[in-house]
């Protein structure tokens, strides 16, 4: 059996709308070539991601030592 059979059985076989919702979503998404993640998004929002994307991987991270030193007072020894 083909996956698409598999899967036209399994949505064949729920009645549970939500789920159905959920897949017909989906493959709205994911069949439109043309959609962009940014075209949801607001101004605010789109222009946050775009910062993001360009900050460092390392930006925010902590050495053992300096995680070690900022939850020393939440840790029994």
């Amino acid at each position: 059996m083909s996956i698409k059979d598999q899967v036209l059985q399994m949505i064949s076989e729920t009645n549970d709308e939500h789920l159905l919702e959920l897949i017909k979503a989906d493959i709205e998404y994911f069949s439109n070539k043309g959609t962009d993640i940014l075209d949801e998004l607001n101004a605010v929002d789109r222009n946050e991601l775009l910062k993001l994307i360009d900050e460092p991987d390392e930006k925010d991270t902590l050495t053992e030592d300096e995680y070690k030193a900022a939850t020393a007072k939440w840790r029994n020894r």
